[in-house]
């Protein structure tokens, strides 16, 4: 997105993981992010597995190698035998994965996780085991544990394979489809699926934030939400982010609570009839440090939750959301 600001933007490099987790954009489309480098394998890890020789003269992540941080036999009881990894014969070029990303302190860029490094281990097994359960569904645990603020699914496919950690991609290589294991990379453990390419994750249901009927008393009836048939496929909005302690890249000082309090109440002011909601961002001081108004489409490399309610809107109408950045008061300009 043109003048997209980094605040936004980074959740969808997951956190630098993948500086272009999505279909190339056009030029100008997405800031540079630089690719993390590998971690350098520790004492006491498992050998690493040669990955397969492609089936195609695809680029590879190198070293082409991958060291799996899963520990104990597979699979145990109640699992399904199918989510057990089985080295690949050859490589196919048309791979899409999802992944739980667990992380530490420190680990994250500019979030606290509240769990250090072998607490993040340990939920990292827990929550593989649970993937490999059979009748479980995998993007639920992506939903519940995934620290990823992006969509948590991404196509590996050769164009992309080296914009991912080298670890990200040779796992995600060295899977077949339904197959479950771990990764670590200096962002946390990754649980990772392989999944079918024509897979296609569904929208997270967002949490509403505000939970009062609308319209309220002196608010505008065309500014509350409605149901968008069909939905729209391209949107400009305009949103006052406010973050607190806590939040993603954060320097706030309010409290989580008295965000979104605040965000509540600039959500009513912005739904009253004649409200200038240019008027009520500029008395908020958004923490967006960008412009505050971007067009979204369904490619647009956006933090889901704001992507999601933003293209929910009707014209006029105003909701908020919230993010790992803070809580976002959104309008739907056209």
């Amino acid at each position: 997105m043109r003048h997209l600001s980094m605040s936004l933007a980074v959740a969808l490099t997951a956190l630098a993981l993948a500086p272009a987790c999505k279909k190339e954009q056009p030029a100008a489309a997405e800031p540079k992010v630089e690719l993390a480098k590998a971690d350098a394998p520790k004492a006491g890890d498992q050998k690493p597995a040669d990955l397969p020789k492609p089936a195609s003269a695809a680029a590879l992540p190198g070293p082409v190698s991958v060291t799996s941080a899963m520990e104990g036999p597979c699979p145990l009881p109640g699992e399904d035998p199918a989510a057990c990894p089985v080295k690949p014969t050859t490589l196919d070029d048309n791979i899409k994965v999802a992944h739980v990303l667990i992380g530490w302190d420190g680990s994250l860029p500019g979030k606290k996780a509240g769990r250090d490094e072998a607490g993040a281990g340990k939920l990292a097994q827990e929550v593989a085991h649970k993937a490999r359960t059979q009748g479980n569904d995998f993007i639920k645990l992506v939903w519940e544990y995934s620290q990823d603020p992006g969509p948590g699914v991404y196509e590996v496919t050769p164009p992309m394979r080296r914009r991912f950690v080298p670890e990200f991609s040779a796992m995600a290589l060295s899977l077949g489809v339904g197959q479950v294991d771990i990764v670590k990379t200096r962002f946390g453990y990754h649980v990772m699926k392989r999944v079918a390419f024509d897979y296609a994750a569904p929208d997270k249901p967002l949490a509403a934030v505000m939970k009062d009927a609308c319209p309220a008393a002196g608010e505008d009836a065309a500014a509350c939400p409605s149901k968008q048939e069909p939905k729209p496929t391209d949107v400009e909005v305009t949103h006052i982010l406010l973050a607190y302690q806590g939040a993603m890249r954060s320097t706030a000082t309010r409290t989580k609570e008295e965000a979104e309090k605040q965000a509540i109440q600039l959500c009513h002011d912005a739904r009253k009839k004649g409200a200038d909601f240019a008027k009520i961002k500029e008395a908020a001081k958004s923490d967006d440090p960008g412009p505050g108004t971007y067009p979204i489409s369904k490619d647009s490399p956006m933090v889901a939750p704001f992507k999601q309610l933003g293209m929910s809107l009707g014209v006029g109408q105003v909701d908020v959301v919230e993010s790992d950045f803070g809580y976002h008061v959104i309008r739907r300009n056209k």
